[in-house]
């Protein structure tokens, strides 16, 4: 797999590969579940037994672990044609993280043993799976990057363009706007910092000109000095 892939094209490649596995399990006769979750739902908690494959196919959800009572650290956001859950093929394994609807959300269920079923059948289903695992593993490396800086600053200056490339709409004026309601609170949990240290840092931030907050919604006014913040 090419290493300089940007982050747009991995998308549009995730999306491809999860059509195309699906393509093959339904060609097979193999049955998938499609469930509708409303915001706040849980598609699965931790510690349950992963017993299949997941694919979100609409709306915005989230996987979290729980923390020192009633804090959580936010694992991932995840969008349409990402692949979640814990899916283990040697003995049984229970899932790591909660996975709960942010949004109303789509998700597609393929049974562990429709999975095994499809490997044995055809060598490409193990193929695509290989693949989505290791784009799934390229956006771990990615939000694991953001949490190596000690400084709230740092951390969410590499994580505001992630999420403006996973979730962005540009503008005409060249900005980028995260389309997605986010609380401080959200941020906090997601670069392991305090609510108070994020909105410090966010305040600061705004009134350098380097974002826009409207309506819960964030805009990338100045994406090249967030890089720099970056890469300190």
């Amino acid at each position: 797999m090419d290493v300089d892939l940007t982050l747009n094209e991995y998308t549009k490649l995730q999306e491809q590969e999860c059509r195309d596995l699906l393509r093959l399990f339904h060609g097979m006769g193999i049955a998938t579940a499609d469930r509708v979750y409303a915001p706040g739902d849980a598609v699965y908690r931790e510690g349950e037994y992963g017993d299949g494959l997941y694919i979100l196919t609409s709306g915005v959800l989230k996987l979290f672990r729980p923390y020192s009572g009633s804090k959580e650290a936010t694992l991932r956001l995840l969008k349409p044609w990402d692949i979640f859950g814990h899916l283990a093929f040697a003995g049984e394994a229970r899932q790591l993280a909660y996975a709960e609807a942010v949004t109303e959300c789509r998700v597609t269920k393929v049974p562990k043993v429709f999975v095994e079923r499809g490997i044995r059948r055809d060598p490409q289903v193990a193929f695509k799976l290989a693949t989505l695992l290791e784009l799934r593993l390229v956006q771990y490396e990615e939000l694991v990057r953001c949490l190596l800086p000690r400084e709230t600053e740092v951390r969410l200056a590499n994580l505001l363009p992630i999420l403006a490339q996973k979730f962005g709409e540009p503008s005409e004026e060249g900005d980028i706007t995260i389309n997605l309601r986010l609380t401080h609170q959200d941020l906090a949990a997601m670069v392991a910092s305090t609510r108070e240290s994020v909105t410090k840092v966010l305040n600061d931030m705004r009134n350098r000109g380097l974002i826009e907050v409207r309506s819960g919604r964030i805009t990338l006014k100045d994406a090249r000095t967030l890089a720099e913040i970056g890469q300190v």
